[in-house]
């Protein structure tokens, strides 16, 4: 019984331990690297195209692209491309059966200086823990185009603008697809003599990006 009061006391003199906040996690975030940079390379873009929505001419042809990425999503370079242009059916029975007036102004060749950006970038997970980057961009230029026409032929001023889609395939390839608009100024002839009228038409562009020099791990 006297061992009962002692217990007691002891067990009234230990201090009792504080419970704190349970320690923190560690954290780990994880930054996926771009499988491309772009930031001061040269890109070759060698493409197809051909024009869209235009009823009476169709256009098909190829081109080059050499731009220099000054940073991640800015880059400067010139655009050439040569056009061969071929009249639909509906243009030949226009111009036949209803005696339409229509100027069949043909691009045969341009040369733009242009300037991109890209805006957006992101990435998409397939089946299979597969990640295909991407980019968004737009570009806009001025340069000169060959056009010609039944009654005349020249060199007129060429505005460009268009918006595409960049898929990385690796550290120096892309699959680079762009829809965009061409206008520029044709001289047609009239009964008074000639006159200016502005002419256009979309396309749209495949080809693949060569990044160089070679990427670096």
């Amino acid at each position: 019984m006297r061992l009962l009061p002692l217990c007691i006391i002891a067990l009234l003199a230990t201090p009792l331990r504080a419970e704190g906040p349970p320690e923190a996690a560690d954290t780990v975030t994880a930054v996926q690297k771009r499988p491309l940079r772009q930031a001061k390379r040269l890109e070759i873009l060698p493409y197809g195209a051909m024009s869209i929505g235009d009823p009476y001419l169709q256009r098909w042809g190829a081109g080059l692209r050499a731009m220099y990425h000054l940073r991640e999503g800015l880059s400067l370079g010139l655009d050439a491309t040569g056009l061969g242009t071929w009249a639909t059916e509906d243009f030949v029975i226009a111009k036949r059966e209803l005696h339409a007036r229509i100027v069949d102004s043909r691009q045969r060749a341009s040369l733009a200086a242009v300037v991109s950006i890209a805006p957006l970038y992101g990435k998409v997970a397939l089946p299979g823990d597969a990640l295909v980057h991407f980019e968004t961009f737009a570009d806009a230029g001025l340069g000169a185009a060959v056009t010609e026409t039944d009654a005349t032929r020249g060199v007129r001023p060429l505005v460009t603008a268009g918006i595409g889609q960049r898929i990385f395939l690796s550290e120096s390839f892309a699959l680079t697809a762009r829809v965009g608009g061409n206008l520029y100024a044709e001289r047609v002839k009239v009964p008074d003599g000639t006159l200016t009228k502005a002419m256009g038409f979309w396309s749209i562009a495949l080809g693949i990006s060569f990044y160089l020099p070679g990427g670096e791990r």
